[in-house]
């Protein structure tokens, strides 16, 4: 039931969906990353990216499809979020104490659920992957035996080589549950062997980027050094005010995108309060886990504590997306444990809730529900749906890198489109696809000698303020590379519409050479 569901909603959703938006920025960071892969190349050591996981997946369908475009990188995203919608369909169902109709419209109701909310496309390898580690949990509270827990700790592993940010949710999830169980099992020692098995289970599912590390040169220097810089900056985004619902500025947004914004900030709301409600509701029966309802109550709690951070991390409907994974699928699972028509009633109505908060979100949603002015636009060969001032911006971009290239067609887009490397299938000459933080000066000098090692023969350059800041300023964040820039290029004549959005192209002054 839970595979002909999820398979089933996920087809019709991909066949109506995967044409509408696109995005410079994140989109292109994944897709530019696969297509690197094919070209031989190492994440982490060869270019910037996210763990190793979802790029070799991507490249892994690239290759077989024969095609490194849109179409392939959005297929195997769907495939992969088709696996996590099934494991959390199966999860709910778990809970649900009714058969028949009943069970099948709830399963229905609860893919399409967890379907909508994998928004955007590009970021289902971390939605999936919250649901695995839900997943994973269930089965820990379910049995004892050995193997069991070696699978545990093997899909943990492997939710790491998605994402070490999902090893250490789900490592944090896992320690919650077996404090539980400390408190419930006899045997202190038949735990103690268990979470062997679990590390053990965790090392084979983590070994594809343990081989990487003694097999690729450079490969495990560049993996510790990502993880500094994490910790150098101190976080993996960049932050904003949470959108909490009584903070809402009501005033000229209207009825419709007031809605939305005030269902967001509920949806930060019930991050924090579902683990509460749920601890409770379980302290109430005394921690009592025989039933399966329970096992998943509280497996859904112990993961939700820890993907709260991935949400609040930067609090935007996209974040919460990203870690509301885990609470879903516990909410819809207590409804299973209500009576009579409850469950069915819960499912829709947090159905109808989630279509009005992601409407403005999802671009088929919001071109279809509400109108919005999405035009269809050629990128890389397709035909997607996307909105009239990308569009705009993209046959801008596209003609002036058509008409300026030199033979080379080297270019560089920066500071935040890599989807222009991606469309045009050209090799970025810098290792940071993505510059979203202040970078030291020995890191901006070798980004400089990779610069003067492959000059391109045009730099693109939008030195907008991110999030309004002007610190996060291009220029700024990147001073050294800056002048360096401005010292061995000249600005275009150019094309004003192109600086009216913030655009500037430079052109390589041979006579600096």
């Amino acid at each position: 039931m839970a595979t002909v569901t999820a398979i089933g909603i996920s087809t019709f959703w991909f066949s109506l969906t995967w044409r509408y938006d696109f995005d410079l920025a994140d989109e292109g960071y994944y897709w530019y990353g696969a297509q690197r892969v094919l070209q031989g190349e190492v994440p982490l050591r060869d270019f910037m990216s996210y763990d190793i996981g979802r790029y070799y997946w991507t490249a892994a369908f690239m290759r077989l499809m024969g095609d490194d475009g849109l179409f392939a990188a959005r297929l195997s995203a769907v495939v992969y979020q088709t696996l996590g919608t099934l494991l959390g369909v199966f999860t709910c169902l778990l809970a649900l104490q009714r058969e028949g109709a009943v069970r099948w419209l709830f399963a229905l109701l609860s893919a399409f659920i967890l379907t909508i909310w994998a928004i955007p496309y590009y970021k289902a390898y971390d939605h999936a992957t919250s649901i695995i580690i839900v997943a994973m949990l269930v089965l820990m509270l379910k049995s004892a035996k050995p193997a069991t827990w070696l699978f545990a700790g093997i899909c943990l592993g492997i939710a790491a080589v998605m994402g070490r940010n999902h090893g250490v949710y789900g490592a944090v999830a896992f320690i919650l549950v077996v404090s539980a169980l400390l408190v419930q099992m006899p045997s202190r020692r038949a735990l103690a062997g268990l979470c062997g098995y679990f590390v053990l289970g965790v090392l084979i599912g983590f070994s594809p980027t343990l081989i990487m590390m003694l097999a690729t040169d450079g490969f495990t220097a560049a993996f510790i050094d990502s993880i500094a810089r994490m910790f150098k900056h101190g976080a993996t985004n960049i932050p904003l005010p949470v959108p909490w619902p009584w903070s809402v500025q009501r005033e000229g947004l209207g009825v419709f995108w007031t809605s939305v914004t005030i269902l967001t900030g509920i949806g930060f709301v019930f991050l924090l309060a579902f683990p509460l409600i749920g601890i409770l509701a379980l302290a109430f029966r005394r921690f009592d886990m025989n039933s399966d309802g329970r096992k998943v109550l509280f497996a859904t709690v112990a993961a939700t504590i820890p993907y709260a951070h991935y949400s609040f991390s930067r609090p935007d409907l996209t974040h919460l997306s990203l870690g509301i994974f885990p609470a879903l699928i516990g909410l819809m699972a207590a409804g299973g444990l209500m009576r009579g028509s409850r469950p069915l009633a819960l499912v829709v109505s947090l159905l109808a809730v989630s279509l009005l908060a992601l409407s403005g979100s999802n671009a088929y949603l919001a071109h279809n529900l509400i109108k919005m002015d999405h035009v269809k636009t050629d990128v890389a060969g397709e035909q997607l749906w996307i909105s009239r001032g990308l569009s705009e911006r993209l046959q801008l971009i596209t003609r002036e890198l058509q008409e300026l290239t030199g033979p080379s067609g080297k270019f560089l887009a920066l500071p935040n489109m890599p989807s222009i490397h991606a469309i045009f299938r050209v090799k970025m000459p810098i290792w940071e696809t993505y510059s979203l933080f202040p970078r030291d000066r020995g890191f901006e000098i070798a980004e400089i000698r990779r610069l003067e090692s492959s000059l391109p023969e045009l730099v693109l350059l939008s030195d907008h303020a991110l999030d309004g800041n002007p610190d996060f300023r291009y220029s700024r964040m990147h001073p050294l590379t800056y002048a360096w820039l401005i010292s061995r290029y000249r600005p275009s004549d150019g094309n004003p519409e192109l600086e009216d959005l913030n655009l500037k192209v430079y052109l390589l002054d041979r006579s600096s050479q």
